[in-house]
């Protein structure tokens, strides 16, 4: 048996009843075997001729371990459960012209994760009329297309026209119902209801409408025939998600819909927020 002096030092001592360990070590002998014990650890060069198989493993365990953990942050959590969010991510543009913007918003959707993964796609301003079908303007497969098309009631025979875009792996076609298409001088609305893979508890479905108000229009008219439109969908689907999204121009819905808030909080022409986004969540 050995046992330690009070010098630090390692001597052989006869055995006693009375010893409870066989060996025992102080916190600095343990340290001065470790610095003298690197002689133990034979360093193995790899070998060329070894098989494959050898060599890939002894390079992934020599090489550094990757960190554990996530990177924080709201923007980063929402692109983990990018199709599994309580409301849907939402591109809201004023395209004017549709047609002339494909290849770029193709290489956007192509390139741009965070658009992409986008669950909807609302233009404004699409300049399209029904002879354009909705497959000549597919940005993607992924993607549905569902259009409200400038007709002979908007009193115009160029522009105007929305269109709205749906993730199929946020919520599949056959789940998307059109609500309501209407296009008048004053007023352009694309009201879907849509029931997506994934929904909190209190909702069972996404109403998305997709407006736009021609900056000539009587505001006044075309806030009532909003409100009007609103009003029913909010008596027929309580249990739905109420989303408003569009080129509004000079329009404020606020004074028609109090209960609704607004989420952009900066400038998107100029000096001018023309382009908005209602819900009657607060800080959705």
């Amino acid at each position: 048996m050995i046992m330690e002096d009070d010098g630090g030092k390692m001597a052989p001592v006869s055995p006693s009843l009375h010893t409870t360990a066989l060996i025992s070590y102080s916190r600095d002998a343990l340290i001065s075997l470790n610095l003298h014990s690197t002689h133990l650890k034979p360093s193995v060069t790899p070998d060329p001729r070894w098989p494959t198989e050898i060599l890939k493993e002894n390079k992934r365990c020599s090489s550094r371990k990757r960190p554990r953990g996530k990177r924080a942050g709201v923007r980063n959590r929402l692109r983990a459960r990018a199709h599994r969010a309580t409301l849907p991510s939402i591109l809201l543009a004023n395209v004017q012209s549709l047609d002339n913007k494909l290849d770029d918003l193709r290489a956007r959707i192509k390139f741009q994760r965070d658009i992409r993964d986008c669950n909807l796609l609302c233009f404004t301003e699409s300049w399209l009329n029904p002879v354009v079908p909705n497959h000549a303007i597919q940005l993607a497969e992924s993607l549905s297309v569902h259009c409200m098309d400038r007709t002979a009631d908007s009193g115009k025979s160029r522009g105007d026209g929305v269109c709205v875009m749906v993730n199929n792996s946020w919520c599949n076609n056959a789940n998307v119902v059109t609500l309501t298409r209407s296009c008048s001088p004053n007023l352009e609305l694309l009201a879907l209801k849509l029931r997506p893979f994934y929904l909190p508890r209190e909702l069972i479905s996404v109403i998305i409408n997709t407006v736009y108000i021609p900056p000539q229009a009587n505001m006044d008219t075309a806030l009532c025939e909003l409100h009007e439109a609103l009003t029913q969908f909010q008596t027929q689907h309580r249990d739905a998600a109420l989303i408003v999204v569009g080129d509004f121009n000079s329009a404020n819905l606020k004074r028609a819909v109090p209960n609704l808030y607004q989420h952009v909080t900066f400038p998107t022409r100029g000096n001018r927020t023309l382009d908005n986004y209602y819900t009657p969540y607060k800080d959705s």
